[in-house]
């Protein structure tokens, strides 16, 4: 019975040692595999020497990008953490949005989604930002912007989308005026007022959208009307008021008149 204990203790370590050797070689191949793929993805070969931008870009060129983005990047095509590239470029005053991958075995592609003004947001005490199509604020260079005769919107920055599609309700009605909105602004009370490119100042008040519509409506169906009367034309109107339910006041150029009833639109009295 000892003896059989004794020959099959032997087996068993026989077969832990053969086990563990396998182990043991298996480690040592898995490690020299290891070391010969790390010194291979550390290459030159895999430095990214070529960045490829796509995408429609204004104000972002493939030097540009070099000079400003490129010494930010750590690692080749295989170590580069992609999520830290596309922060990289997204820090670029211009870009709203960056997507980033690579092409074997060095080059990088870059697909590149700028920011498209619509406006200057702010004044010129505080001074202006950019405000973008669908409503973001973004701060560039302003002489950067590429539209010209941008309008100037203004208002507490929460309010910026609300502004924008404000103006771009508004705008438009002046058309039978000739009139366009260079300045549009609104407190934060939601108090609104704007001016045109005719210097004409417009006083429109707290209102919900529609109502600032109408009341825009109303003054451009009747204004004609009311500085022919005086000899006047839409060029002379220096200020209007449109709070008012049933009309508007006006200042016109030396003279200051009051239309108390929009019915017959007949100015009531005079002021300077």
């Amino acid at each position: 019975m000892s003896d059989s204990t004794a020959t099959f203790d032997t087996t068993i370590s026989t077969r832990l040692m053969q086990s563990t050797a396998h182990v043991l070689v298996a480690l040592v191949v898995f490690a020299c595999v290891a070391a010969v793929l790390w010194r291979a993805m550390h290459l030159p070969l895999f430095n990214f020497s070529r960045v490829h931008i796509a995408g429609d870009t204004v104000h972002s060129n493939e030097s540009d990008l070099r000079t400003r983005v490129l010494p930010q990047l750590q690692g080749n095509f295989f170590t580069m953490e992609l999520g830290q590239a596309r922060t990289a470029f997204e820090s670029l005053p211009w870009v709203r949005h960056a997507v980033v991958r690579r092409v074997f075995p060095n080059q990088l592609v870059v697909q590149l989604k700028e920011y498209q003004e619509a406006a200057y947001w702010g004044s010129d005490e505080e001074g202006f930002r950019l405000l973008s199509h669908d409503g973001v604020i973004f701060e560039v260079n302003t002489d950067e912007a590429v539209r010209s005769n941008l309008p100037e919107l203004n208002g507490p920055d929460e309010f910026a989308p609300q502004v924008l599609a404000t103006y771009r309700l508004l705008n438009p009605l002046f058309a039978p005026v000739h009139g366009r909105i260079a300045r549009l602004s609104v407190d934060a009370r939601g108090s609104w007022s704007l001016a045109l490119d005719q210097d004409t100042q417009l006083v429109l008040g707290t209102a919900t959208p529609e109502e600032l519509a109408h009341r825009v409506q109303q003054f451009v169906q009747t204004i004609g009307p009311v500085v022919a009367r005086y000899n006047r034309g839409m060029n002379d109107v220096q200020y209007a008021d449109l709070r008012y339910k049933s009309g508007y006041a006006l200042r016109l150029k030396g003279l200051g008149t009051l239309n108390a009833a929009a019915t017959d639109n007949t100015p009531q009295t005079g002021r300077r």
